[in-house]
């Protein structure tokens, strides 16, 4: 009897640790998990933003523009966004990079244009272009506290509901009132988003739009709080 009342307690108590391991390993996840949140910081786009598009015709180059550029982006605090540090470490992890247009903000300062290039681009139905980051690489080069962080970059641009892979250099440089400005530049083809360069009924029909077109943004982004 004797036997069998220890052989219980031992049981009970075998029990009792599995249970407080368990417990205890549950905990562990959580605070790992709270800890992997907390070593992430997300930039929100900020005002003083452009994003300006220059293309080609049969008549005179052309240019429009807007001042709307939304989006956020999350680093991993293990590659701090300080140009002000002349020597930084491993980039490791993907930033999650998103940003938003509103196409129908894209202006050239002219109704007859504007409303040429709304329509080309579908704006009613694809009110928004959006871009993703996919790929990144830091530019290993030796650089000076202050100058611009230079990075290679992979990601998709979503325009009249296609989307097209999309490579750049970008560079993140300090601005005023702790801000950053993300800037790139890169030739598109209009006809990668299955749009079809414009050519107005005006002028008996003869100017054409090219099918190339170069994008150049300052995007200005900041910590959120």
């Amino acid at each position: 009897m004797e036997r069998e009342r220890i052989q219980s307690l031992r049981e009970i108590m075998m029990q009792t640790i599995i249970q407080f391991g368990r417990a205890l390993a549950a905990t562990a996840i959580i605070v790992a998990a709270s800890q992997v949140r907390a070593e992430t910081v997300t930039y929100s786009a900020k005002t003083g933003s452009q994003l300006k598009i220059n293309g080609t015709s049969s008549v005179h180059d052309w240019e429009v523009k807007t001042r709307l550029i939304g989006g956020k982006m999350t680093w991993d605090t293990s590659f701090p966004l300080e140009p002000s540090r002349a020597e930084l470490p491993k980039l490791t992890a993907v930033p999650t990079v998103s940003v938003i247009v509103p196409v129908r903000n894209i202006e050239s300062g002219k109704q007859r244009m504007n409303e040429v290039m709304h329509g080309a681009l579908n704006a009613q139905k694809h009110k928004y272009a959006r871009y993703s980051l996919k790929e990144i690489k830091l530019v290993e080069k030796k650089r000076n506290a202050g100058d611009p962080i230079l990075f290679d970059t992979k990601g998709t641009l979503s325009v009249n509901g296609k989307s097209a892979p999309v490579t750049m250099q970008v560079r993140i440089a300090k601005a005023d009132g702790g801000k950053l400005k993300v800037s790139g530049k890169v030739s598109l083809k209009m006809s990668q988003f299955g749009v079809v360069p414009p050519a107005p009924k005006i002028a008996l029909g003869l100017i054409k739009t090219g099918d190339e077109v170069t994008v150049e943004f300052d995007w200005f982004v900041a910590p959120k709080k």
